[in-house]
């Protein structure tokens, strides 16, 4: 998995999380392309020509590195997770129904192909004219196709390959066909969204809608396609050739997870990004600005009073108007970038003028805030990390309590090597006029 592929998945993690906040229930199918031409290429590279009874640990090692990849970018479980070997079945029931109504046919070798002509108004969902793309096609070393632009639907075996039965020869599927017959079998005809990567427009997303007009008769099997940008590096795209593909697992040594997220939030999904580590280290700034605000709410907490208090009435009206803003944003073709400022906003009013009052506010007030700031930052995937245990907080408090009686007796050396101290562990300390507030670097 590089960056851009990690754009995608929390992308579509951030979207997910959102629904779930309005109280929807979310189904979330992500299927795993498990034999292809660059699987097989793989394990022969690895394992020599003939790969029949060991093709499926190259897909088994990236699939299990996705997993924990997904992980450290806090990206929540899918419902369904399934793979094209284990539905070869369903596909060949699908090409079956497709030759019988006429849209597919099958070659010589005993291969089968979707036959595009037969698909009104292909190219339409790409923005495509059918007659350029006809002019523009590669001659593809396919014997018996009838047009450039046809796709297979099922390849015949080939020597060393893996391979299945079916009606037509030993082979496998297609790329096209797979996704839309898992996609429906796990959510039905129509489903409401479907996405990916802006590079999947064309031709796998059209060729997906030809498949299922074809099968169902229906202009859309999915009512609304999410495209998520390209990331690129200094302009230019990411591309083996040119050597600048930069692989998830090396971000993630260095920056955790969820900076990579903060960084993506930041330019809105649509939109190419051009990826650079000084945007990177800003995002990494942003998120201990923003768990800085948490922890000094959670001070705020044992200050505040127990009754209702003189600024509370002000707390919860700009709780509810930092909420309604965030959501609004989100509404608003999913604009990441306007929530977050709206979430760091929130943030600064914690740090910049409730440290300052704790006398004026009561538990509830900030017990609400706390709730809603980490609900808000939850939906970007970030302030994950929270909660510490009891023991950890009073040992701070314990020695933050001793170094303010040091600094009572003037014993500002020793105090300050406290600070110090605390701080090279990761504890950083501030001083205001009515309390000292401390935050852990996570």
């Amino acid at each position: 998995m590089h960056i851009g592929h990690a754009r995608v998945y929390t992308f579509f993690d951030t979207f997910r999380r959102f629904l779930e906040y309005l109280g929807l229930k979310v189904i979330l199918v992500l299927n795993f392309t498990d034999i292809d031409d660059k699987i097989i290429n793989k394990a022969r590279e690895l394992y020599g020509f003939n790969i029949v009874n060991c093709w499926y640990e190259v897909p088994k090692k990236y699939i299990n590195e996705f997993f924990e990849i997904c992980n450290k970018l806090y990206i929540k479980s899918a419902t369904y997770y399934p793979k094209v070997s284990e539905h070869i079945q369903d596909m060949i029931n699908w090409i079956s129904k497709l030759i019988e109504k006429g849209y597919a046919y099958v070659t010589d070798d005993g291969s089968v192909y979707f036959e595009v002509s037969k698909i009104s108004g292909y190219g339409s969902f790409s923005g495509q004219d059918i007659n350029q793309l006809i002019a523009g096609a590669r001659v593809e070393p396919e014997p018996g196709k009838k047009n450039p632009l046809d796709f297979a639907l099922w390849k015949s075996w080939k020597e060393g390959e893996p391979w299945w039965n079916s009606p037509w020869s030993p082979g496998r599927p297609g790329w096209h066909l797979e996704c839309v017959v898992m996609s429906t079998k796990y959510l039905g005809i129509p489903f409401d969204f479907h996405g990916g990567g802006l590079d999947l427009i064309f031709p796998h997303h059209e060729n997906e809608i030809a498949i299922a007009k074809a099968m169902f008769g229906i202009e859309n099997f999915a009512n609304y396609w999410i495209h998520v940008g390209l990331v690129t590096i200094k302009g230019e795209k990411m591309s083996k050739s040119l050597g600048n593909i930069i692989p998830v697992e090396d971000v993630l040594k260095k920056y955790d997870g969820e900076v990579l997220r903060l960084y993506y939030a930041s330019t809105h999904y649509r939109k190419p990004l051009d990826f650079s580590f000084e945007g990177l280290e800003q995002a990494k700034i942003t998120l201990r600005s923003l768990y800085v605000a948490y922890d000094y709410a959670i001070q705020l907490l044992k200050e505040a009073k127990d009754d209702i208090s003189e600024l509370d009435q002000e707390v919860f009206n700009k709780v509810q108007e930092f909420e309604n803003n965030f959501v609004n944003a989100i509404f608003n073709d999913l604009d990441t970038p306007t929530a977050l400022a709206i979430l760091i906003t929130f943030s600064k009013y914690i740090t910049s003028k409730l440290i300052y009052n704790p006398e004026k506010v009561s538990k509830y007030a900030i017990s609400t805030l706390i709730q809603t700031y980490v609900k808000l930052a939850n939906i970007l995937g970030i302030l994950n990390k929270v909660d510490l245990s009891t023991t950890i907080i009073n040992l701070i408090e314990l020695v933050l309590e001793v170094r303010n009686k040091l600094r009572s007796m003037k014993m500002y050396e020793l105090a300050d090597y406290i600070r110090n101290e605390l701080n090279k562990l990761g504890i950083i300390v501030s001083d205001t006029r009515k309390r000292t507030y401390w935050s852990i670097e996570r």
